[in-house]
Formats: C-alpha cells, structure tokens, sequence
C-alpha cells in the first residue's frame, strides 16, 4: 500500500489528540487522559494484513498504526518496534513465522568464552546495520509524511534483552548460576551497545526516546537479588551512559511482567524529566494505579495498565471496568498519567475491548487537578 492509499488524518483530531498528548509531559491543562495501548500490529488487522506484512514493511506499517491511532483516538505516534532487534546486526540469522514478530534463528555467542571477544559496534558501524535499516525507514516515513505523530524512539528493552539476542536465553540463565561474572560482562556489553543505539537514533533526529526496563528480569523468572545484579544495576548504568552522550532525553521504562517484589528498586533508576513507568502486574494480577503513583508519582509520568490478556480475551465489559479502575486511581498523578496496557496491544484484540479503554478514558478521565 503506497502512501496514495491512505487517507489523510484529520487536522482536528491530530490537534485534539496532541493536546492530551502534551499534558503529561509538560503539564499543560486539556480534556482528559490520552490512552497508549502500544498499538503495532494490530493495526495490520484494520488494514486487514498479515502480522509479517507489518514487519516485512516498515513504511506501511506506520502508515497503518498512524491510522489505526486516528481510528482509535489513542496517542498520536507512529510506533514501530519488535523484540528480536540487534542480532542480525551480529550475525546472527532472523526468520520469519507465520503470525509473528521476525525472530532469530541463530545468535552470534555459542560459548561463555565468547563473551571476551564479542565487539560492540560502534555508531558508525551500528547505523549501516540491517536493524536501522529497517528501523530507519519506518522513522523516516513517520517524519516525512506524519509529521505531528513523530517520536525518535529506540526499541532495546532491558539489558537482558539485549543480550539473549546474542545468545540463547538458556545459556544466559545457566550461566547465572554457573558463571555469574561472564552474564556481568555480557550485560556491560548490552548497555555499551544501548549507548551506540541511542546514539545513532539521536544524531539521525536530534532526540531519541530509550525504551529499556526489564522483562526477562522480572519476579516470574528471577529473585530480588538477581534482578538488582542482572537488571537494575546494569540497565540503570546504561541509562546513565545513554543520556551523558546526549542521546536522550527520553527514558521509558518497560517493566514487564510481574514486579511485585521489585518495583520499588526502579524508583531510584535514572530518570530525565521526559521519563515514562510502565508496570506489568503486582504478582498475577494487573499493577494497581493507586500503588503505581504512590511510588514514582512524583518523579515520572506513569502509565497505568489494563491486562493485555483480557484486552484480548475477555469481554468489553471487564476491559472498560478495568479501565474504568485505574484511571480513576491514577488521573491525578503528580507528573502526568498515561493509560495503556501492560504491553503491545495484541494483535488479535476484538475492536470492541480496544474502544473499551477510550471509552473509560472519555468516561472517567477528566482531570480535577487543574
């Protein structure tokens, strides 16, 4: 679908819409609170393409989110983002299944002997690569067409992410156990490659977006003391190297999963002023608004979560109660309030429990603070 395809967005509800997109960020006073579900391929489905049609297109693909945004009227940008980025850019091979995300088939570390010889590549080298390839062509199609839906965003992850697309995820977690200091070495080298990320996103555009946390690293698959070592710690030494080399200002912080146990550790992570917290689940339930403001309120902006499973699961009436709760809970917060889902949203989500979170945003948003 060539750009002539598609119609053109709406002036008023760009104006709109940017509106509740500025306020959490620079606390300008408008209606009510914008909502992010992370829309991605999703969108392919209003356009009524497959998920590797998405992937395989990254100048259609934001051609569609940017439109799936106006018809959903949730944050104006042109996201594109997957989780299986960098590998290729070392070597390693990506394949594409059916229903999916490109995935890796093959990772350039076989060995913890590796982990010393591994070479970060630098800016120069980075940006050439098949990542920014891809990447590149999706941004520069939101400049150029979408001008008011643009964000200079870097999709990492936390650390661990970057680093399981070297290596498997079974060496990494085997290796904690049986060679603690090589996943160390491994996870410096994942934030020096953040830093080089960034940096090539931030010359290209002048800013850039991170978006980092901790996934892998999270209460369903570690304890505390690992998530500090193998997560906060090095994630938050990344932040710092990201934005002293100007390659900010943005943080967005993906803490996904569960972080019952852990969420109060990433209160005192590095954080700019245009910092977002996202919080999965408080064990297997959703991360309740009212304790997510109560602990970064004042110092990020916070985006409050609806399950993504019952975004895809269940009926319209549980998502819009849901909704209806947290941004109730959740409006009013200090530095801003977003609301959203605990991830993407899913690709396969009945129409009717997307609208849903509108709905309770519309229903129940308006803000008293102001």
């Amino acid at each position: 679908m060539p750009a002539e395809d598609f119609a053109p967005i709406d002036t008023n509800w760009l104006e709109s819409a940017g509106s509740l997109w500025t306020t959490p960020f620079a606390d300008v006073p408008s209606e009510r609170v914008i909502v992010d579900p992370i829309m991605l391929s999703h969108a392919a489905g209003v356009y009524k393409k497959s998920v590797e049609y998405f992937y395989g297109n990254p100048d259609e693909a934001v051609r569609m989110v940017c439109g799936a945004c106006e018809l959903y009227d949730i944050t104006p940008v042109g996201h594109f983002l997957y989780a299986d980025y960098w590998g290729a850019d070392y070597g390693g091979e990506l394949v594409t299944k059916a229903g999916a995300p490109p995935a890796l088939k093959t990772r350039p570390i076989k060995t913890a002997e590796d982990v010393d010889a591994f070479r970060v590549l630098p800016p120069e080298e980075l940006k050439d690569g098949p990542t920014f390839e891809t990447h590149f062509k999706a941004l520069d199609t939101v400049f150029n067409e979408y001008p008011q839906m643009f964000a200079p965003i870097t999709q990492l992850g936390g650390v661990l992410e970057v680093a399981t697309n070297w290596v498997s995820i079974d060496d990494v977690f085997m290796w904690m156990v049986t060679e603690p200091e090589v996943v160390d070495k491994l996870l410096t080298k994942a934030g020096d490659h953040m830093e080089s990320a960034c940096s090539c996103t931030a010359e290209r555009y002048g800013a850039n977006v991170m978006i980092t946390g901790s996934v892998i690293a999270s209460g369903d698959l570690l304890d505390r003391e690992q998530i500090k070592r193998f997560g906060f710690d090095p994630v938050s030494k990344a932040i710092r190297k990201v934005l002293k080399a100007g390659a900010g200002p943005g943080v967005y912080l993906h803490l996904c999963g569960n972080h019952a146990d852990d969420y109060d550790m990433w209160r005192t992570a590095p954080m700019s002023p245009f910092t977002v917290v996202q919080i999965g689940y408080d064990g297997k339930d959703i991360f309740p608004s009212a304790k997510h403001t109560e602990a970064f309120g004042d110092r990020a902006i916070c985006l409050g979560c609806v399950d993504t499973k019952l975004v895809d699961r269940g009926t319209q009436m549980q998502v819009y109660e849901q909704a209806k709760s947290q941004v109730l809970a959740g409006k009013d917060s200090p530095s801003g309030y977003i609301l959203g889902t605990s991830c993407e949203c899913p690709t396969f989500a009945p129409p009717a429990n997307v609208r849903a979170i509108v709905k309770a945003a519309r229903d129940f948003g308006q803000y008293t603070k102001f």
